[in-house]
Formats: C-alpha cells, sequence, structure tokens
C-alpha cells in the first residue's frame, strides 16, 4: 500500500468494440496491480455499451467517452490528458491493449521498469520468432523496426507494440505528439528519438488470441499514415533539397560555361569554382528551409550548417573530378554524385547541425522535474 501512497499508478487502456474478456482482464490486472484503471471508449457501439456499464461500476475504474471513433492515438491523448488533470507529474502510466494480448504479469513487470528508469518511455517486446506469430504482425514489425532504424538511427525489436510504460515527466510531450489512430504509436517513438528522451524496451510473453482477428488496424490506410509518420521529415527535406539542387545544377552549369568559355578545357580549380559559387547561391536558401520547414528547430546552427556545406561541395566536386578522369562530364554524373551525398548529408543535419533542440528539451524537462519536487 506504500507504494500507491507515493506514485499513483494508471493503467490505459484504449478500446474499440471490446471483446467480452475485457471485464474479467481488468479485474486480473486490479487483483496483481495496485493501479487506476482508465479505459476510453472510443465511439463503440451499443452492442458494446453494457461491457463499459459494468467497467464503470468496477472499483477503481473510470471510462471516458468518445461519441465517434477517433482513434487510438486520440484515445491515448485523452487518457494522458485525464491523468496530467488527475495526477500531474506524480504520476507513473502503463498503455494496454484491450484485445488480452499483454500478460497481467508483464503489465506489472513494464510499469515496474518506469519507476527503475524514470523520463524513459518503456516498451513491452515480444519474441516474434515465435511460433504462432501471424505473418503479416512479423512482417509488419519487421519492416517498421528498419525504416526507424534507417530515420532515427536506433534498432527497436518492436515498434507496434501497445505495452508502453512512462511517468508523469513525459505527459506533456505524449500530448503534443501529432497522430490520431495507429500512426501516433510510430510518431511517438520518433517525437522520443527527436527529443532525446530514452527508449527501453523488455522482453514480454507473445500472446496472439484467434490469431489477432480482433485487430482495428487497416493494412491500406493505417500502414501509410505509419510510412508517412516515419518519412515526412525525410520527405520534407527531400522536397527542400530537389528546389535547391535544381538552382544549384543549374548555376553550376551556367558558371562552368562562363569560366570555360566553349574550350571544353575542365580542370579541377574550374569545377571547384562552379560548385563554389552555386551552392553559395542555393545553401542560403537550404538552410532556411531546412532550419524552419524540414526539421523545424529554434537552434541558431549556421556555423555548423556551413562547415556541413563545405564539406559536401568538396566532396562533390572531387568525385566530379574523379569521374571527369574516366568518362565525359554531363549533368547527369553531377546528380548521380549530389544523390550519393544527400542520405549522408539528411543524418548529419538531424544528427549534429540542427540536434540542439534535443538537449534543450532535456534540460527544460529536469528543471521542471527539479520544480516539482
Amino acid at each position: 500500500m506504500k507504494e500507491c501512497e507515493t506514485m499513483k499508478n494508471w493503467i490505459i487502456i484504449p478500446a474499440l468494440e471490446p471483446g467480452d474478456g475485457l471485464c474479467a482482464y481488468i479485474t486480473e490486472l486490479r487483483q496483481r496491480i495496485c493501479a487506476s484503471v482508465l479505459v476510453v471508449d472510443d465511439g463503440s457501439g451499443e452492442a458494446s455499451r453494457q461491457i463499459f456499464d459494468r467497467i464503470r461500476g468496477m472499483k477503481g475504474c473510470t471510462v471516458l467517452r468518445h461519441e465517434q471513433n477517433r482513434g487510438k492515438g486520440r484515445a491515448l491523448k485523452t487518457a494522458f490528458a485525464y491523468v496530467a488533470e488527475k495526477a500531474g507529474k506524480k504520476s507513473r502510466i502503463i498503455c494496454v491493449d484491450c484485445d488480452g494480448q499483454h500478460s497481467p504479469e508483464d503489465v506489472e513487470y513494464v510499469l515496474g521498469m518506469a519507476a527503475v528508469e524514470p523520463g524513459t518511455l518503456i516498451l513491452g517486446v515480444r519474441d516474434f520468432s515465435e511460433e504462432g506469430v501471424p505473418f503479416r504482425s512479423l512482417f509488419g514489425n519487421r519492416v517498421v523496426s528498419f525504416l526507424f532504424w534507417l530515420v532515427c538511427g536506433k534498432w527497436l525489436r518492436d515498434t507496434q507494440t501497445g505495452l508502453r510504460a512512462l511517468d508523469g515527466s513525459l505527459l506533456d510531450l505524449m500530448r503534443e505528439i501529432p497522430g490520431e489512430r495507429f500512426e501516433y504509436e510510430t510518431q511517438m517513438l520518433v517525437f522520443c528519438a527527436k527529443n532525446g528522451v530514452p527508449i527501453a524496451d523488455r522482453p514480454i510473453r507473445t500472446i496472439y488470441e484467434d490469431g489477432n482477428t480482433g485487430s482495428h488496424f487497416r493494412p491500406f490506410r493505417d500502414s501509410v499514415s505509419v510510412l508517412w509518420a516515419l518519412f515526412s521529415e525525410l520527405i520534407r527535406f527531400a522536397a527542400s533539397s530537389l528546389v535547391c539542387a535544381a538552382l544549384d545544377v543549374f548555376l553550376f552549369w551556367a558558371v562552368l560555361e562562363a569560366i570555360t568559355a566553349g574550350t571544353g578545357e575542365i580542370g579541377f580549380w574550374k569545377i571547384a569554382a562552379a560548385t563554389g559559387v552555386a551552392r553559395t547561391a542555393s545553401a542560403g536558401l537550404n538552410y532556411a528551409l531546412n532550419r524552419g520547414y524540414v526539421f523545424r528547430s529554434e537552434q541558431k546552427a549556421l556555423s555548423r550548417y556551413l562547415v556541413l556545406c563545405a564539406a559536401v561541395a568538396a566532396a562533390s566536386a572531387s568525385f566530379v573530378f574523379v569521374l571527369s578522369l574516366f568518362v565525359p562530364v554531363t549533368p547527369l554524373w553531377k546528380i548521380f554524385c549530389d544523390t550519393a551525398l544527400f542520405f549522408a548529408s539528411y543524418r548529419i543535419q538531424k544528427i549534429w547541425v540542427f540536434a540542439g533542440d534535443k538537449s534543450d528539451r532535456c534540460m527544460d524537462r529536469e528543471r521542471e522535474e527539479r520544480d516539482g519536487a
């Protein structure tokens, strides 16, 4: 009982047309874990009304209702807002799916990890190598894990797990994250990675009820939403880069034609000069777009950006010059070289040039925790 008095525990369960077993599942959870249970009815029909009425009458349980289905992400944010109002930062929260995929033992274990690792998002991860795992779950998880690693630089074994624990210090961040449906859970991981919030995974049992037929995941629509959550920043970066690359290529060849005066004598320093003029003009536009539109950073990182631009320009000029020793130089080779540098530039800008906000966010959170102590 002392634990319940010092730290308020909350079990959040978003539910859309749950099965009859939800009431028994909640009873098991409360027998094992000292926590308040918060169920969000996300626009379920009349057929489920009796189930929610029964839950509402259970001790320690609260039911919030969306009149219309608004999605799992919105249900989670509705619950986070409620917990923030009732318990604030002195709370510990675990999100649990309503379909019985998470054993009470695992829920207790992962929730306990939030006390051991405050300020951390704890994921209960499943072992997809076990027998009985539906192929669509195995394939989808592996694909998203790979894409998350590609974009965020961190490998997570189970990006789609619904069993996630956190403490109240992260509630404000959780409510800021965009997304209304299944993509919200992916956005949660992306935002934590971007804002310096540690993500830890802990092994849990792999349970699929009836081959996971109770899932409300819409394969095409929700998959597109998840992919957009992962790649929206990269797509914005690509759009910014294409606009600036068009300007860069145009100026490069205009300047190169001017300084060679049609002689066809192309040397390293002429290529370097044309590259320098073109890159200077396009870099200013690219910096403004990347800072304000792509990474949406308040960090003034012009000096770092200029260092990166110089390095990329030198690499581009060197690649073109080396290629010119073996084949005639054409705009295609310029585009080829800059495409190869595109992904390297994205990662460097993300983790170094515009990364100052991450530490700022962490320091702000630490100050809030000290002030609230």
